[in-house]
């Protein structure tokens, strides 16, 4: 039976290959299908007609619609039914494989009560509470991994690689570090990738579990680079020389401006790991939330600037409470552009000291935007 998998295009920021569908489209596989997987969100700006127009030549039996966005989904159901395609299932899933289980298991058993519908097939038991140990590898030779932006450190291709999923209960069910090192050697081999993002889930959640992963990952020699989420607060400095020995490159920290830039014990705990990380080679981004009051807002950018992160990126939060679009607000423009003209006065700072530096730097004017100024507050003009 010939099997469509479709993924609609998301509301993510970061495009990443659709791993749970490609986790089912191996299972499928297994059951003697045929399946494709057709990633639409790889050319959003097509239509709807248009981008479904290669179902002409697969003659698929069975439809399986994903997405985020339930008025798209809606709007590739009706799309397909005026094409004649009668057996359609759409269903919200993630891209990452984070609810691969629950997704797998559900797909299934509707696949199977269609096949019963018409005398034929058997249907097959997947429990979700075993998290993606249960599943075989996903299916990436249906995906054309080098057209999604996924770029590691140093701008080679990268791919995602997950360490976990959710169970019934929204629990997080982690995988064996055997299982992990095992597809990491498969891709490596087979597609002959080298860097790999670990998405989703802190990778520092379970203590024990990540020793044990790190070590394995030591042990394997595998010779590739991976990048991940941390909590900054579950990193030593013997942990942090653990991850560099087993090939991290990069690691992001989520933040909380707030929480973070507030406090002189956790930003002396940021500073140390940051200091630690980059001693090791470690590439260090972060992803800073900036809530209201936005009159703070100046004063937390400001002390972010001073952590020397290789990359920062902000989301500006409840934004549109005020009436402001959060995606190009003059808030975001303001946070990046203090962001920067900080980053360019610690660099004074850490060149010629606090006094110094500050002097040279106001001397010399902070390189501001030639669109955009800021008035005697901070404040975009």
């Amino acid at each position: 039976m010939n099997i469509a998998l479709i993924a609609l295009s998301h509301t993510g920021k970061r495009l990443t290959p659709p791993l749970t569908m490609a986790y089912l489209a191996t299972l499928l596989e297994q059951r003697r299908h045929i399946v494709r997987i057709y990633d639409l969100a790889l050319e959003p700006q097509l239509p709807l007609t248009t981008a479904l127009r290669p179902l002409h030549s697969f003659r698929p039996h069975v439809v399986i619609l994903s997405g985020d966005r339930e008025e798209l989904l809606v709007a590739a159901v009706n799309v397909l039914k005026l094409e004649q395609h009668t057996h359609v299932l759409s269903t919200p899933m993630s891209r990452t494989g984070l609810d691969a289980p629950h997704v797998c298991a559900s797909v299934l058993t509707w696949l199977h009560r269609q096949e019963n519908a018409d005398g034929v097939g058997t249907g097959s038991e997947i429990d979700p509470t075993n998290g993606l140990d249960e599943l075989p590898f996903p299916a990436r030779h249906l995906l054309s991994l080098e057209h999604y932006e996924l770029r590691a450190v140093g701008g080679e291709l990268q791919t995602t690689v997950p360490i976990g999923a959710l169970g019934p209960e929204h629990q997080v069910v982690l995988r064996s570090p055997t299982q992990i090192v095992a597809e990491l050697r498969s891709i490596s081999h087979e597609f002959g990738l080298r860097h790999y993002l670990f998405p989703d889930l802190p990778i520092t959640i379970d203590g024990t579990w990540l020793f044990e992963l790190l070590t394995r990952m030591c042990d394997a020699n595998l010779g590739i680079g991976w990048e991940a989420t941390a909590d900054a607060d579950q990193l030593e400095e013997a942990a942090i020389e653990h991850l560099a020995r087993a090939g991290c490159e990069a690691l992001c920290f989520d933040l909380d401006a707030a929480l973070v830039f507030e406090s002189t014990e956790t930003r002396t705990r940021l500073r140390t790991v940051v200091d630690h990380a980059r001693a090791q080679g470690i590439f260090l981004r972060a992803n800073v939330k900036i809530e209201p009051p936005y009159e703070s807002v100046p004063r937390l950018v400001d002390v972010a600037a001073t952590f020397g992160l290789d990359d920062v990126s902000f989301d500006v939060l409840n934004a549109e409470a005020v009436g402001i679009s959060s995606e190009n607000s003059q808030i975001q423009a303001m946070v990046r552009q203090l962001y920067d003209a900080g980053r360019d006065r610690q660099r004074f700072i850490s060149r010629f000291g606090p006094a110094l530096g500050n002097l040279i730097w106001r001397l010399r004017g902070p390189q501001r935007s030639p669109t955009k100024s800021l008035d005697d507050d901070g404040l975009a003009v």
